[in-house]
């Protein structure tokens, strides 16, 4: 299983550039929360996802990580809220 944790103060200042990188998605990553749904429902690797300083993002971001989390067998997220 992968564990990726995320920190809310990064995604603020480098916003999908951290996202992408951490992730490791294509080229082709539209940088933008639509984008990032679809590339979250892509992984097919068991992937739990932890979000600190969830304060720092918006509920947008959020709901993207959970809405993908309900939609895939894959993925599991955890805000620290």
């Amino acid at each position: 299983m992968n564990v990726i944790t995320l920190d809310g103060k990064k995604i603020k200042k480098k916003s999908h550039s951290y996202l992408k990188k951490v992730f490791d998605f294509p080229d082709y990553y539209g940088k933008n929360l639509d984008a990032l749904y679809d590339c979250l429902t892509d992984i097919s690797v068991e992937t739990e996802i932890h979000l600190i300083n969830s304060e720092y993002v918006s509920l947008d971001l959020i709901d993207t990580f959970f809405d993908a989390s309900l939609e895939s067998d894959y993925l599991t997220f955890i805000c620290d809220d």
